[in-house]
């Protein structure tokens, strides 16, 4: 599997919530990479990760806007559940995720294509 190949430094650590600033960041221009984990506490319960990145943006006049671009993925599935599920799933978002439909969705707001 490749490395990420965003460069990012901690910026925080509380309990289960990591912070980190990607390459860019500042005050009035944010750039951070956000990991929150919940564990279970039996094998019951469902294991949870949420990743989100936030980015800063600026209007046309180039006069920051108060509202971020966000892209947020919660992943959870049952501890006990089988892991060939769990990287079936993965393969499936991955795969979604880098296709040309995906960032077609993303700046149109269109469905995906099947």
């Amino acid at each position: 599997m490749a490395a990420m190949s965003t460069s990012v430094t901690q910026f925080s650590d509380e309990n289960n919530r990591r912070t980190w600033s990607i390459s860019g960041h500042t005050i009035s221009a944010p750039r951070l990479l956000i990991q929150k984990r919940k564990v279970p506490a039996t094998p019951s319960a469902a294991s949870e990760n949420s990743l989100q990145v936030v980015y800063g943006t600026k209007d046309a006049a180039n006069i920051p806007l108060q509202s971020k671009v966000v892209f947020e993925v919660t992943v959870r599935y049952p501890a006990d559940g089988a892991s060939a599920d769990v990287t079936a799933a993965l393969a499936v978002f991955r795969d979604v995720v880098a296709s040309d439909e995906f960032t077609a969705t993303v700046t149109s707001q269109n469905y995906v294509k099947a």
